[in-house]
C-alpha cells in the first residue's frame, strides 16, 4: 500500500516533502551555515586539488553550470563550527537559477538534466575535504562506475553525486580557526583551493577495490583508517 502511495505522488509533492524532512531535521541540529565571503586570503596555506574537465555531450553547458556553482562557492569563509551545504549554497538547479541542461547519472541510466555535470565540483569539494580533515556529515556515492580505467580523472570513490532535495553534500570546519574556499574554471580544468591561516596536516587517503560479478566495492581509507564503503555497478 505504501509503494503504491509513492507511485501516485506527483513528483513535485515528493520534492517538497523531502525539503520539509530537511528543514525540520536542520532545525533540530541547529547547524550553523557559511554566509561571509571574502576576496582577500584568510591565511598563507593552502591546499589545492585540480582536475581536468573531460570533453564530450554537453561540454560548454557542464563549464557552464561548473562556472555558476563556482561563482556562489568562490571566496566563501567557513567558520568553526559551521556547516557548508551544496545545496544550501547553490539553490536548485533550474533554468532560472541561471543552470543549462548537461549530462546526467538518473536511477542508473546516462541522461541529461538541467544543471548536469555540477557533480564534478561536488566531488572534488568531497575530495579536498577528505584531504583536507573537514568533517563529513552526508555525502552520496554515485550508483554506478560509468568510465573506464584510460578516462578517469578522479580515483574511483572519491565521487560525490548530489541530487537537490535528496542528497547533499555537508561538511563541518571542525579546526578552531576558519577555511575559506576559492575556485577557478576554465574550458580545461577546474581548480579548487582551500586557504587557512594554520597549516593543515594531510590526511592519506587510499581507495581499495574489491571486484565482483556485477560491480565493484571501493573501501575508503584515511590514513589506513576505513571511513566509507561503496558499491559500484558496471555494466
Amino acid at each position: 500500500m505504501r509503494q503504491l502511495l509513492k507511485k501516485w505522488i506527483p513528483t513535485s509533492w515528493k520534492l517538497q516533502i523531502k525539503l520539509l524532512q530537511r528543514y525540520f531535521g536542520e532545525r533540530k541540529n541547529n547547524h550553523s551555515y557559511p554566509t561571509k565571503y571574502t576576496t582577500e586570503n584568510i591565511g598563507e596555506h593552502s591546499v589545492r586539488l585540480q582536475q581536468v574537465i573531460k570533453k564530450g555531450e554537453f561540454h560548454q553547458n557542464k563549464i557552464h553550470n561548473l562556472k555558476v556553482v563556482g561563482n556562489k562557492i568562490n571566496h566563501l569563509v567557513i567558520y568553526p563550527g559551521e556547516v557548508f551545504s551544496f545545496w544550501k549554497m547553490i539553490g536548485k538547479p533550474s533554468e532560472r537559477n541561471h543552470f543549462k541542461e548537461g549530462r546526467n547519472l538518473i536511477r542508473n541510466n546516462i541522461s541529461s538534466d538541467v544543471g548536469g555535470g555540477i557533480c564534478q565540483f561536488s566531488s572534488i569539494l568531497y575530495y579536498l575535504s577528505l584531504q583536507s580533515g573537514l568533517k563529513i556529515l552526508e555525502r552520496f556515492p554515485h550508483s554506478m562506475d560509468i568510465y573506464k580505467e584510460e578516462e578517469r580523472f578522479t580515483p574511483l570513490g572519491s565521487d560525490c553525486t548530489v541530487v537537490y532535495g535528496y542528497k547533499d553534500l555537508q561538511i563541518q570546519n571542525i579546526f578552531p580557526f576558519p577555511v575559506q574556499l576559492k575556485c577557478m574554471i576554465n574550458e580545461d580544468e577546474l581548480h579548487l583551493s582551500l586557504i587557512s591561516p594554520n597549516e593543515l596536516i594531510l590526511n592519506t587517503i587510499e581507495f581499495q577495490y574489491f571486484e565482483t560479478e556485477k560491480g565493484v566495492w571501493v573501501e575508503t581509507l584515511s590514513n589506513s583508517k576505513t571511513l566509507f564503503k561503496n558499491f559500484y555497478i558496471r555494466l
